[in-house]
C-alpha cells in the first residue's frame, strides 16, 4: 500500500502535540512564578534598588507574555502598541544600567588629589634645590 499524506504527516502531528504540551507546561510554570512574585508581600521590605529591579522585571515579563499571546493568536505585535511599551521598558532598563554603572565608577578622593597637586607644585617661598647630578657632572668635566 502506498503511504498517503495522512501517514506522512503523522510525525509532524506528534511533534506539534509535544510542542503544545511543552507550551502548556511552560505557561503553568510561568503562572506559578507570577503568583509567587505578585502575591508575596515583600515589596515594602525591598530597598529602592531592589524595587526598581522588581518593577522592571515584572513589567517586562508581563509585556513579553502579552507579546507571545499576540503571536500565538496570529496578530503581528510589531504593529501593536505593545511594541512601544516593550521599547519603553527597555529604555528604562538601559537607564537603570547606566545608574548602576555610575555607582561602580572610581570616585575622586579630593584630599588625596589636593596633596598630589600641592606636592607637585613649586613653592616660591622655598629655595630651589640644586640637583646633585649637575654638580657631579660639572665636577667630572673639571677633572677631565
Amino acid at each position: 500500500m502506498v503511504d498517503g499524506p495522512s501517514t506522512a504527516s503523522m510525525p509532524d502531528e506528534e511533534i506539534v502535540a509535544q510542542q503544545v504540551e511543552t507550551l502548556k507546561n511552560s505557561i503553568e510554570s510561568i503562572e506559578g512564578l507570577l503568583d509567587v512574585m505578585i502575591g508575596a508581600n515583600v515589596y515594602d521590605k525591598l530597598s529602592v534598588e531592589d524595587k526598581v529591579k522588581y518593577d522592571l522585571f515584572l513589567s517586562y515579563s508581563l509585556t513579553s507574555l502579552y507579546w507571545m499571546y499576540l503571536r500565538t493568536s496570529g496578530e503581528n505585535p510589531l504593529n501593536h502598541p505593545v511594541k512601544g511599551e516593550i521599547d519603553r521598558i527597555q529604555d528604562y532598563v538601559k537607564k537603570y544600567q547606566r545608574v548602576k554603572d555610575r555607582k561602580k565608577r572610581p570616585q575622586l578622593q579630593k584630599d588625596a588629589a589636593k596633596r598630589f597637586v600641592k606636592s607637585g607644585l613649586w613653592d616660591p617661598a622655598e629655595a630651589p634645590k640644586a640637583s646633585n647630578k649637575r654638580k657631579k657632572f660639572e665636577e667630572n668635566e673639571e677633572a677631565d
